[in-house]
């Protein structure tokens, strides 16, 4: 293989690591550097979303949670084992991680705070990830099936399954991860997931789900968007999928106040100020 198409098949930084120097592509020039080799980010498994990276970014304190331990509602222990079970993480700066797992070992992204992805922060750092697109599942997926009893896969763009259910469960589907994290130790006879942006909403997104009941809460909002998008959601959801009974709750629509709506609330903010 030629020097052309080495550079071509490997990542900047894993060339770097071979010969013990940082190498980045700017404004169309290699530049070379001597690095720290115990320094994490040049790790190989650094360089796209991977278990280690999960677990060093790990926490389990977040300001979303203070309200309800603040209240008596919830305890810092379950906030530490709600944590635990999304694997939540920080970056550097404190921003909460949320991240996207099909499987806990194989990461496929992480959202940051609620505007930044992992895969973008990456793909700035290494220009020869441009060829990367991610691909996203439900938050909180990971919890459906202990990884002995299933093995999720995403493939197409669309996450699915290996095996069948063994068993039909009640998941209920928010817009925000945090209202996810929350609800699931108020609520935890339920599964919580979350679909992060309504760009994700489609049926491919709800494939892994095949075999149970699924309740979506979308946010209210004055026009009632969201509520009929996902309304209509549901039909092609059947259609794709007629082992999945999902429905759309219409709790926020019906008792949400016109103020609140204005406001845009998910479930949590409801339920918070009732």
């Amino acid at each position: 293989m030629d020097l052309t198409e080495y550079f071509r098949q490997t990542s900047l930084k894993a060339i770097g690591l071979e010969i013990g120097l940082d190498i980045r592509m700017v404004d169309g020039q290699l530049e070379m550097t001597p690095f720290d080799p115990d320094d994490p980010r040049y790790a190989p498994d650094f360089i796209m979303p991977s278990p280690r990276m999960v677990d060093t970014c790990r926490a389990d304190d977040f300001p979303f949670f203070q309200p309800f331990i603040g209240n008596g509602q919830l305890t810092v222990e379950q906030m530490h084992h709600a944590a635990s079970r999304y694997s939540l993480g920080k970056t550097r700066s404190g921003r909460p991680m949320f991240w996207m797992m099909a499987d806990p070992l194989c990461p496929l992204d992480a959202h940051i705070g609620s505007d930044t992805w992992l895969s973008h922060l990456l793909k700035q750092r290494e220009p020869m990830l441009d060829f990367w697109q991610p691909l996203h599942c439900l938050f909180g997926l990971h919890l459906l099936h202990p990884r002995q009893q299933q093995r999720a896969r995403i493939s197409s763009g669309a996450c699915s399954s290996l095996h069948p259910r063994s068993s039909r469960r009640t998941i209920c589907i928010v817009e925000s991860e945090s209202t996810a994290v929350v609800l699931s130790e108020l609520f935890p006879d339920l599964l919580w997931m979350a679909y992060v942006t309504p760009e994700h909403l489609e049926p491919a997104l709800f494939a892994p789900l095949q075999g149970h009941n699924v309740i979506l809460y979308p946010r209210t909002d004055p026009t009632q968007s969201n509520y009929l998008y996902c309304y209509d959601l549901v039909s092609d959801v059947h259609r794709c999928y007629p082992t999945i009974h999902i429905t759309v709750d219409s709790i926020l629509e019906e008792h949400a106040t016109d103020e609140q709506k204005r406001r845009c609330i998910d479930l949590l903010e409801f339920l918070q100020e009732s």
